[in-house]
Formats: C-alpha cells, structure tokens, sequence
C-alpha cells in the first residue's frame, strides 16, 4: 500500500552511517546487519539518535552496483572513523512517499515516486555521467522496525528523493 506522494522542505539533518558498495540483489543480505552495528556505536558515544534507520543510495554505476550508506540521523554532527562514517543530508525540497509492506516489493514504491515526480514536472537531483548516477538524496527511511513488529504487511517505510531546486 502507498501513501499519496507529497513534497515538503527539510532541514539539513546529520547522520553516521556504514558505507557499502553492492549489486541491488545484495542489499537484503548485506545492509541490514550494519543496522545493529551503527547503532551499538552511536549508543558507546552516548549520541542521540533523531529519526528511524536507513538506507541512503548515493550512486549506481552501469553494472548494477549500488554505493549505500545504512545508518542513523543525530541530534548533532560527530566525528566518524575508519568503520562509521558522518554525513548530512541536505537542506532542500524533498518528495516522499509512504510504503506500507513487505520489503520485497519497495521497488513498486520507488518507481511509483519516480513517476509522480515526473508527473508533477519535478526533477531528483541527480547526474549521470559515464555510467555511473549518483543521487543527490535518495534514501528508504525504515518507520517500523521489524524487530518490534513481526507481520510485515504492517511494516513501513518512507522512500524520500532530493529535487532539485
């Protein structure tokens, strides 16, 4: 089930995150452990956490292979390290959609943002260049964690795009 799409001005907001490059089949397996893994060195530094976990796709080049970040917002900006890296998503316009599901089927909610975006005469910040097309923001933000709610008919998700300006 998807949510109406809509757009809205966010704030810049922080994050620490683990960077990973992977083939899109990959994801299921490969992000989700880094989840426990930020989470257990945000909480060692005593950092607030601001908002759900995610998954942040920053590029994807021509064969497939995805670079992502899965992390958490913060209250406030901190230094990385070799393992755990600092971010912010940006200050702009973004368009969302809310998907209500099983994580399988997210790529139905992505294309269907894709297509409201277009309708609606917006453009994602995006480049595409030699293959490879970084996003300027676009990012699967995980509202009910699976851990807290086994049926996953009932999880959600907040698929977010960065527009240009």
């Amino acid at each position: 089930m998807l949510s109406e799409p809509k757009t809205e001005r966010r704030d810049d907001r922080p994050y620490l995150a683990i960077q990973k490059t992977v083939q899109m089949s990959d994801i299921p397996q490969i992000l989700p452990p880094l989840i426990p893994e930020v989470k257990e060195w945000i909480q060692k530094r005593n950092v607030e956490i601001s908002g759900p976990d995610f998954f942040l796709y920053k590029s994807m080049n021509e064969s497939g292979e995805l670079d992502c970040q899965a992390g958490f917002t913060v209250s406030q900006s901190v230094e990385g390290d070799n393992r755990v890296i600092a971010g912010s998503f940006p200050a702009g316009i973004y368009a969302s959609i809310v998907y209500t599901g099983d994580f399988k089927d997210l790529m139905q909610a992505h294309i269907a943002l894709e297509n409201w975006i277009r309708d609606q005469g917006l453009t994602e910040k995006a480049h595409s260049e030699n293959g490879l097309t970084q996003w300027g923001g676009r990012t699967e933000f995980y509202l009910v964690d699976p851990d807290n709610e086994p049926d996953p008919t009932k999880w959600q998700t907040e698929i977010a795009f960065l527009l240009e300006d």
